[in-house]
């Protein structure tokens, strides 16, 4: 896949190609920038000490908004 072709990507297909084609850096740092700003992407900060809180809240918005658009 050439890098003109992962904007024209979904970002299903592109986590698809990401995963098979490991050693392709920069298909998958698209992939990282584009779930970032598409809200798809969780993160946490394993020094807050309230961690595991955030992290079931933002799988709870994201299972949310997943169910929300089908």
């Amino acid at each position: 896949m050439t890098s003109a072709k992962y904007d024209l990507t979904s970002l299903d297909d592109l986590r698809h190609y990401v995963l098979t084609n490991r050693e392709d850096l920069t298909a998958f740092q698209v992939y990282v920038d584009r779930s970032k700003a598409l809200g798809r992407m969780i993160s946490i900060d394993p020094k807050d000490a309230g961690w595991e809180e955030d992290l079931a809240r933002q799988m709870q918005q994201v299972t949310s908004d997943d169910l929300g658009s089908n």
